[in-house]
């Protein structure tokens, strides 16, 4: 799915504009004392907020965000971006991020900035019942998870789960996707935990935050539309070829990030 475009309004910043990358917005208000900016979901109201300096209203149905200052003048989790913004305006270096859901936002705050770099997580509030249903995940599990940027260069990896030590790390590779790259790593964490001989190991669980992957392992066929390089090609078909020759007992669970936050095995690149 195709992710959802924003408009950047910097109505105080190094050159004051509209912006449809962040990356460029970040750029007019970093170091900018008094820097004030916002982001649209639409041209139409970031243009109109910029030439009036009024912001619309929040429209019906519209989720709430909230926003986690880790360091500002009062750190803390605001629900309204204008008060968000007045804690981190002439703060040094502030931290701070944006989160769709009230439980992961407070869950982030408690545990630091660290574990949730990247963009906005666009989540929801979960009911009291789908939280009691989910619980917490496993600390006996191995994670994997990987990592992709936009040329299409990607690498995977494995990491405990109770003490978030790195198990093994492959790539870079070339004009891959993510989803080969999370496809290549559980059956790379498949064959990991097969080949130690360990009979607890033969059905110690892993973690996974992709279930398209997971889906393609169940198959035993990476599904993907992309045009591999023989390299990577050549991974896919060793992979493939694991599944089709091998057995094995792990569950393979799917990783709650809506309510867990991040994966342990996440490249924090997003």
């Amino acid at each position: 799915m195709a992710k959802k475009k924003k408009f950047y309004v910097v109505w105080e910043g190094h050159e004051p504009g509209v912006y449809t990358d962040w990356n460029k917005a970040q750029k007019q208000v970093s170091g900018y004392t008094g820097a004030k900016f916002m982001s649209f979901e639409n041209l139409k109201d970031a243009e109109s907020a910029y030439k009036t300096g009024i912001i619309p209203p929040k429209r019906a149905g519209e989720k709430t965000k909230y926003y986690v200052v880790w360091e500002g003048h009062t750190p803390g989790i605001y629900t309204d971006w204008i008060t968000a913004q007045k804690e981190i305006q002439g703060y040094p270096k502030p931290v701070y991020k944006i989160f769709g859901s009230k439980a992961l936002a407070e869950k982030a705050f408690k545990e630091g900035a660290e574990n949730y770099k990247g963009d906005y997580k666009k989540t929801r509030d979960l009911t009291a019942e789908e939280l009691t249903k989910i619980g917490n995940p496993l600390e006996l599990a191995l994670c994997v998870d990987a990592a992709c940027n936009g040329k299409g260069d990607f690498e995977y990896r494995g990491v405990w789960m109770h003490n978030k030590e790195e198990v093994f790390r492959v790539g870079p590779y070339q004009k891959g996707s993510n989803n080969i790259g999370e496809f290549l790593a559980l059956v790379h964490a498949l064959a990991f935990l097969k080949q130690l001989k360990d009979e607890k190991m033969q059905t110690f669980p892993i973690y996974s935050d992709s279930r398209i992957a997971m889906g393609w392992v169940k198959a035993k066929v990476c599904r993907t539309k992309q045009l591999p390089t023989p390299e990577v090609k050549n991974l896919i078909n060793r992979a493939e070829h694991w599944l089709k020759t091998n057995t094995f007992k792990n569950p393979i669970l799917k990783w709650e990030t809506k309510v867990w936050g991040e994966i342990p095995a996440d490249f924090g690149r997003k």
